[in-house]
């Protein structure tokens, strides 16, 4: 047998020790504008590409934890890649939040994808959830 590593193997033990080493990011219900109802999903900001990403199904809520792997259109794998992230559903709405958060642009997810970080993408990615409190980032303030 060869070795097994988290994000590479999806054998039963890799992919616990993949959800046990995967940091936490933050998920909100709700749908883009203009979609119908039964497009509501879960949506998680991900610091890595300043983007939002679109997790889970109608059937989550609040309370609910997921363990997801990361779709960032940066064509170059990132921090999440090995063990996914875990997206914890709050009860806080996608709306309240989506206009908050100021996203990368196609320029910018190329420039992330060649490893190149500018301090605009620094900027993007220092960017905090508005509606909750510092302590939920993990203590930055």
């Amino acid at each position: 047998m060869g070795q097994h590593h988290p994000g590479e193997c999806s054998c039963p033990e890799c992919r616990t020790r993949a959800r046990l080493a995967a940091p936490t990011l933050y998920g909100f219900i709700g749908r883009r504008a203009g979609e119908p109802e039964t497009a509501q999903q879960v949506f998680a900001w991900c610091p890595w590409c300043a983007n939002w990403h679109r997790h889970g199904d109608r059937t989550n809520q609040p309370g609910d934890v997921l363990h997801r792997s990361p779709h960032c259109a940066t064509g170059t794998p990132g921090p999440y890649e090995e063990t996914g992230y875990l997206i914890a559903v709050t009860n806080i709405p996608l709306s309240e939040v989506w206009g908050q958060m100021r996203r990368s642009s196609d320029a910018q997810r190329l420039a992330i994808g060649d490893g190149r970080v500018t301090p605009a993408i620094e900027r993007l990615r220092a960017q905090l959830l508005p509606i909750l409190r510092p302590q939920h980032h993990g203590g930055r303030t």
